[in-house]
């Protein structure tokens, strides 16, 4: 994270530098970006209708809140640049780690875990290296993968020949995938940045992205799995695009 503010900081010193060119004529651009993905926390309820969380109706289940640790992103985008208007689509993936869960009732009723409760939970997970402290449990190895597609609308705003800050968003599809086991869901995007002309041809970026991705069902068999709450995420990142 510390090298991406870093980047940051140095921005204003490449875009005072950075010489002087006439705005990119239309035509098409491939950008390359990597930076860090912070993705907040997420509710994820998991589910089992064999009784593993000792209830006694039709389906068990445990509301968990999962702690999501910052994480590299790495990027990609073809588009066609207007003049004004850019389109292109986007592809990007992160994979950020699973700190923690946070367990906030279990089959609808709130409570306190005692080791036992977090002994059942961590064997449903399958979970190694699986500790709990009140009703927080810890583990290692869990991630949530996640790999985007998007479609992207930006409008560029020129300041000079050589500085363009730019806004915009897009829609799209996002795959992502926990404890072996993943679905598609519906992701949008809103983001800006600024862009320096380095070259002819080449320019510097530096973005901010917001993105947020519908929860979907994730089923481990006919009787268990887990739901996600919407995933929700900002990235900072540094990149290049190239102009055709």
């Amino acid at each position: 994270m510390r090298s991406i503010w870093l980047a940051a900081a140095g921005l204003p010193v490449i875009l005072w530098a950075a010489p002087a060119h006439a705005q990119n004529e239309p035509g098409f651009y491939v950008a390359l970006s990597a930076g860090q993905n912070m993705a907040e926390d997420t509710d994820i309820r998991y589910y089992d209708t064999t009784g593993t969380f000792g209830g006694t109706g039709t389906t068990d289940s445990a509301d968990t809140t999962a702690d999501l640790k910052s994480a590299a992103t790495f990027g990609g985008a073809i588009g066609y640049d207007f003049g004004t208007v850019r389109t292109d689509v986007e592809v990007s993936y992160a994979r950020n780690r699973l700190a923690s869960l946070t367990v906030k009732s279990v089959n609808g009723a709130a409570v306190v875990l005692d080791p036992t409760d977090i002994q059942d939970i961590c064997d449903y997970l399958e979970a190694s290296a699986c500790t709990g402290s009140g009703n927080t449990i810890r583990f290692d190895g869990g991630r949530i993968r996640q790999l985007s597609a998007l479609a992207n609308l930006w409008v560029d705003l020129p300041i000079g020949d050589s500085i363009t800050p730019y806004f915009g968003g897009g829609i799209g599809a996002t795959g992502f995938e926990s404890d072996g086991e993943g679905a598609v869901s519906f992701s949008w995007q809103l983001g800006a940045g600024v862009a320096a002309k380095v070259t002819e041809g080449v320019s510097l970026t530096l973005d901010y992205r917001y993105r947020s991705t519908s929860g979907k069902n994730v089923a481990y068999d006919a009787n268990s799995g887990f739901e996600t709450g919407t995933i929700k995420g900002s990235a900072l990142t540094a990149g290049l695009r190239f102009h055709f």
